[in-house]
């Protein structure tokens, strides 16, 4: 029996409403539950999964949607959602109503995930009393995310965010950060999944970090101009824990990035930065050591900081090898690569390393402003080699992202095992307390019914992530995906296997 349940007006976030759904999910006799908020999308997709959604809910209001065997059970399943979200049964031992109930000296770091017209103001009185902003929240204007970043400095808080989508303060993960140990290498990152994988490879070459500040997306854009990754550096620069600070950012503003590396040549301490898209021209005349990928960002900390060259990956001739050997057990008509990521860095740093190694190869996209790739004429159909950012807001405006529900990711790798010519599947399988419980095991019977399809996934996680990063490795291998040490090594795969391909 199916039932959608309707509460007008309440506003819960998605992650909440993510985690109320998988645990009813779990109940007896339930066969399945959705959560969301009643925006254009989730009410289209709950009618295509035989939801039978009421009359004038809207986005403002908060949609239940449950499938369980008994009408007892599905009442049963809404009182349990009440109790859930209730903060009288909350499972803390204290919930807090307002920021004026907090105090210095218990709390030091808020973070927010609320509507944009109230996020400012609520980081505004965190600020005031002296605490640090993690803000999840992106839909806020550039000139308030400046005044906002300046009052922080100004106050010595730090803000991260807005559409921070990573940070670890402290040991304690925040949005879809992951547990890394802890060690000397500070990092600062205008991008979410690039600074979660540098200092994931970091743990994996044998060191750990000191935090992640996640500055948001927009910091280092001309009208914000890098306010919190000039703050954070000073602030790190006086961390005696830390000994080396890494800068990840995408390519951004040219005078802002230049900015940030003269500030950068003002402290004590080593850097180490990585501004995808950049070349040596970025990082000329400055004292900083410029990176060109993440793995090779992460490589840098570790060799500066132990004077010993980490190995990982391939070599030259084990990826050839590898590559001729994928493509030598494919059907000639399977000749078409997709690319499915949940982070936009990742899909960028795919999109770079194909054009270096693979540049006679003709990639589309859904993302915008890049140069290594054809723009698709719809995200919704892929176009021969296709490249999906699926954290980009073709898929999130109305959705929740797929990093926290793989549920469109899912139904998109169904997709593209329908086309007869796709022969190669490539996923980044991003792990952290606050993510998807189990990422990968839902795409498992799909790849071992499908032999005839190759599948390349990376695992960007850390040792203290609850999902077990190796457990994933293992099942994974099991089903025989190829698993590369870090998406610079599965972008270098997967474009050879294109290569491979062409020559025919």
């Amino acid at each position: 029996m199916k039932q959608v349940f309707v509460v007008p007006n309440r506003y819960v976030d998605s992650v909440t409403l993510m985690g109320v759904a998988l645990e009813l999910s779990e109940h007896d006799g339930v066969i399945g539950a959705e959560c969301g908020m009643g925006t254009d999308q989730n009410i289209s997709l709950l009618r295509q999964e035989g939801y039978d959604v009421p009359e004038g809910a809207g986005k403002n209001d908060m949609l239940l949607a449950v499938d369980a065997q008994t009408e007892e059970l599905v009442r049963k399943a809404r009182q349990d959602a009440d109790t859930l979200l209730s903060a009288n049964h909350s499972k803390h031992k204290r919930v807090y109503h307002d920021l004026a109930e907090l105090d210095k000296e218990h709390f030091d770091v808020v973070q927010i995930s609320l509507p944009g017209k109230y996020a400012v103001s609520e980081a505004r009185k965190a600020i005031d009393k002296g605490m640090d902003v993690f803000m999840f929240t992106a839909d806020v204007s550039l000139e308030e995310e400046r005044a906002l970043k300046e009052y922080g400095r100004d106050h010595g808080c730090l803000v991260m965010g807005p559409d921070a989508g990573v940070g670890l303060l402290g040991g304690v993960a925040m949005a879809a950060g992951s547990i890394v140990r802890s060690g000397p290498v500070g990092v600062i990152g205008a991008s979410g999944s690039g600074s979660q994988e540098v200092a994931c490879l970091i743990e994996k070459m044998g060191l750990g970090v000191t935090c992640i500040l996640g500055t948001g997306g927009r910091d280092l854009k001309k009208a914000v101009g890098g306010v919190s990754m000039k703050a954070d550096m000073k602030r790190l620069d006086k961390n005696e824990s830390t000994k080396l600070i890494c800068l990840v950012s995408m390519l951004a503003d040219r005078e802002i990035m230049e900015e940030v590396l003269c500030e950068a040549d003002k402290l004590h301490k080593p850097v180490v930065a990585v501004f995808l898209g950049a070349d040596e021209t970025l990082y000329r005349g400055h004292n900083v050591v410029g990176t060109y990928n993440l793995q090779q960002a992460a490589a840098a900390c570790v060799r500066e900081l132990t004077h010993v060259e980490p190995t990982i990956g391939w070599s030259e001739q084990e990826v050839n090898q590898l590559a001729r050997e994928t493509v030598a057990k494919l059907k000639p008509e399977k000749k078409f690569f997709r690319g499915l990521y949940t982070g936009g860095t990742f899909a960028e740093e795919t999109l770079m390393t194909f054009g270096a190694i693979a540049p006679e190869i003709r990639l589309h996209t859904n993302r915008d402003n890049t140069q290594y790739a054809v723009r698709l004429r719809t995200h919704k159909e892929s176009e021969e080699h296709t490249l999906l950012d699926m954290g980009d807001l073709d898929f999130t405006a109305e959705a929740p992202h797929t990093v926290f529900d793989p549920t469109q990711r899912l139904r998109r790798f169904q997709q593209e095992l329908a086309d007869p010519t796709v022969g190669l599947i490539a996923m980044d399988i991003i792990l952290g307390p606050g993510v998807a419980r189990d990422p990968a095991s839902c795409y498992l019977p799909l790849m071992k019914s499908r032999p005839d399809v190759a599948y390349v996934c990376t695992i960007c996680g850390g040792e203290g992530d609850p999902q077990d990063k190796h457990a994933i490795r293992q099942k994974l291998c099991d089903a025989g995906v190829i698993v590369a040490d870090s998406n610079y090594e599965s972008a270098r795969l997967c474009a050879k296997i294109c290569q491979e391909w062409e020559r025919g």
